[in-house]
């Protein structure tokens, strides 16, 4: 049997994404608060083509296995990074974006033992030769094979999606997204394991493995939906806070975001 015992960092603590999901919702709840006292008579908002820049933040939920055995080694997290983003009116309610984020690394810790079959007969041998005569040593059984891993991914992404906007007063519209994101996802592991110290004196048998670092690309296109608002700020720059969902292989990664445009 396998029992492995997980140590993760804060980075991937679950105790951190409350922290993302409560920024999410404090972002929404301004933008209602802010639609709330914008509302007032006025000529609606006329949406130009317009470039931005936004921080954003990862949230990452995949698929996993919970067992009784041992603890579930997900490799949930979360990360910040930035977004980059220009976007053309086709219409005079709905136009395209195209959007570039580059996140920060997400990564995790575990860390555990696996009982092996056997111990090799050269390695039995030896030990042998070692006791003296009329010592019985007591038996190893399961030998041990510590290990540990450390793992770490990020997920850029170039999205295109087509926006409707909803003019709600002469400073604020809603604006609803939906599209494609072609992902790019690196994974990236390092892994060792340790002979158990009964077995140093074992000449056949080293005392260790060393590091084996592993490195991971997948490319992808999966769907994305968002939600946003553009409180205009001057005649040019806008307040864009808002958040969107976008699918990943076996995962799901929820980007809130809060950034500015700049209107031409």
């Amino acid at each position: 049997m396998h029992t492995a015992r997980c140590y993760r960092t804060r980075s991937t603590d679950h105790a951190t994404a409350p922290w993302f999901l409560a920024l999410a919702i404090r972002i929404l709840s301004g933008v209602g608060v802010t639609v709330f006292l914008a509302l007032a008579p006025g000529s609606a908002l006329a949406q130009s083509t317009y470039v931005g820049a936004a921080l954003v933040g990862d949230v990452l939920r995949s698929t996993h296995t919970e067992s009784a055995v041992g603890l579930d080694n997900s490799t949930d997290g979360e990360a910040i990074g930035f977004a980059l983003r220009v976007g053309t009116p086709l219409g005079s309610r709905w136009g395209i974006e195209l959007e570039f984020v580059r996140p920060g690394e997400i990564e995790s810790e575990f860390s555990g033992s696996i009982p092996l079959a056997s111990i090799d007969a050269v390695a039995v041998a030896q030990i042998s030769r070692v006791v003296p005569p009329g010592i019985t040593l007591p038996p190893i059984f399961p030998p041990i094979l510590p290990y540990s891993l450390r793992s770490t991914q990020r997920h850029s992404t170039l999205s295109t999606s087509v926006w409707f906007n909803q003019s709600v007063s002469s400073r604020v519209s809603l604006v609803y997204l939906a599209g494609m994101g072609f992902y790019r996802a690196t994974y990236e592991s390092e892994s060792s394991f340790e002979i158990f110290p009964a077995l140093p004196t074992i000449s056949t048998v080293p005392a260790g493995f060393p590091f084996l670092t592993t490195k991971t690309v997948n490319y992808g296109v999966r769907p994305l939906a968002g939600f946003e608002a553009r409180i205009k700020l001057t005649e040019h720059a806008d307040l864009v806070p808002g958040i969107r969902l976008h699918g990943l292989e076996s995962a799901w990664l929820l980007r809130p975001a809060v950034g500015l445009a700049w209107n031409f």
